[in-house]
């Protein structure tokens, strides 16, 4: 439209700018969250397979290492879990401030709509009177010029 300009155009780039950057942290949040649930899941299916397996029937040292290395299967796990639950609280915290953002430049998007259609009402509005004005001139300029110079009417009847 030709001639509006948002008076808030710079804050409404801000806002979109910050919906972005906080879509980017969100996606990447998510990405994280997928990840640390991968790598949970493959640790416990090491763990599954060597409990599975069992402790080895050899030599004394032969079974503390299978359980030692157990232990640290489990250890990892619960690590993985943790990191888990992190990055779950983390994509959790970036949803919000994600929505938040999106409230913020929704909100300034329809301030920009609604301003937007004042002002197209407001042209057509000035261009309606412009033609009123000009139909008023004309309607004017033909009565006075319809009329006799003996002031009978018009010069045909």
């Amino acid at each position: 439209m030709r001639g509006y300009r948002f008076r808030l155009e710079p804050v409404l780039r801000v806002r979109q700018l910050q919906e972005e950057r906080a879509r980017a942290s969100l996606a990447m949040a998510r990405r994280a969250e997928a990840d640390a649930q991968t790598q949970t899941t493959r640790r416990r299916g090491l763990l599954a397979a060597a409990r599975a397996a069992g402790l080895p029937d050899g030599t004394r040292q032969a079974w503390s290492q299978e359980r030692d290395r157990q232990d640290r299967l489990a250890s990892a796990l619960l690590a993985s879990q943790v990191a888990e639950a992190h990055a779950a609280d983390l994509a959790t915290r970036e949803l919000g401030r994600w929505e938040e953002a999106v409230v913020a430049l929704r909100t300034l998007e329809r301030l920009d709509e609604r301003k937007r259609e004042e002002f197209r009402l407001e042209q057509g509005q000035a261009e309606q009177k412009v033609l009123d004005e000009l139909v008023n001139a004309r309607t004017a300029a033909g009565r006075s010029g319809a009329a006799a110079p003996d002031g009978r009417g018009s010069a045909t009847s």
